[in-house]
């Protein structure tokens, strides 16, 4: 950009909206050009382009999910940051799924805002950027930062193959969100094995999680597949990890770290844990 002012484009049929931020936008040193439509936007982008697009969701005629895959399509390292006041996962992993840079519900805080454009255009300049995306859930909903925090976590991790640390009181939804992961995720029609290992007891735990062959032990008359090798290729959701045995949790940090565990000759692989 070469010290000359950021061009943000804006495109919502809100025309308060439009005013807010192209006021706040130029006031911060910028030069806003606002749109009440995707479709003049997609015409004047034939011709020009800014450094960073917001766009609104729900608007008449092309959406701006709609705008955003073109726009990905046409110009992948644009920065596009999608607003709207319709706050639910659905909205928020579509459009990191259509390539968003940032998801930003309504009602923002205008400084936050006018922070994120700065940071999206800085992103732009990054060679190779690529925005990337995520899938889509509707079972978890919510307006609350807290809740606006987690689907933008959602979004992002779940196209990752790293082990997730889900943290929260018993009751807050850490299975939900580790559903949300499986399920938005490439490992989608893979398995999704969940296991409480504080249920199990302490002598079985091993047993359940890694498996065992026959005649491994006392009883063992059958080669058992573990957890971990049910969910090979899918995700397997741990549940209460810090009640585990010590020695077991040395176990499963290797078996994480090396992401690979055997109770056979074959081992598994690409199995991601929540």
């Amino acid at each position: 950009m070469n010290g000359s002012a950021l061009r943000v484009w804006l495109v919502d049929d809100d025309a308060s909206i439009r005013w807010v931020l192209e006021r706040a936008l130029r006031n911060d040193g910028m030069a806003p050009r606002a749109f009440e439509a995707a479709e003049p936007a997609l015409d004047a982008l034939r011709r020009e382009s800014p450094d960073v697009l917001i766009t609104d969701i729900r608007m008449p005629g092309a959406s701006g999910l709609e705008l955003l895959k073109r726009i990905h399509d046409a110009r992948p390292q644009l920065p596009v940051i999608v607003m709207t006041a319709h706050s639910d996962l659905a909205n928020a992993v579509s459009a990191y799924e259509g390539g968003a840079f940032e998801y930003l519900p309504k009602p923002f805080d205008i400084d936050q805002a006018i922070a994120l454009v700065r940071r999206a255009a800085s992103a732009g300049q990054q060679p190779g950027n690529d925005p990337g995306g995520a899938p889509r859930m509707p079972e978890l909903l919510g307006t609350a930062p807290a809740m606006q925090q987690v689907f933008r976590a959602i979004g992002r991790l779940s196209r990752s193959s790293v082990t997730v640390l889900i943290t929260g009181e018993s009751g807050t939804g850490k299975e939900l969100v580790a559903r949300a992961l499986h399920e938005h995720s490439p490992r989608a029609e893979r398995p999704f094995i969940a296991l409480n290992t504080a249920a199990i007891p302490a002598d079985l735990l091993e047993s359940e999680l890694f498996g065992h062959e026959r005649g491994a032990f006392t009883g063992a008359d059958a080669q058992r597949r573990g957890r971990f090798e049910q969910a090979d290729g899918g995700t397997l959701f741990l549940d209460e990890i810090g009640d585990m045995p010590l020695p077991l949790q040395t176990r499963l940090l290797r078996v994480l770290a090396e992401s690979t565990c055997a109770s056979s000759p074959r081992p598994t692989r690409a199995c991601r844990s929540a």
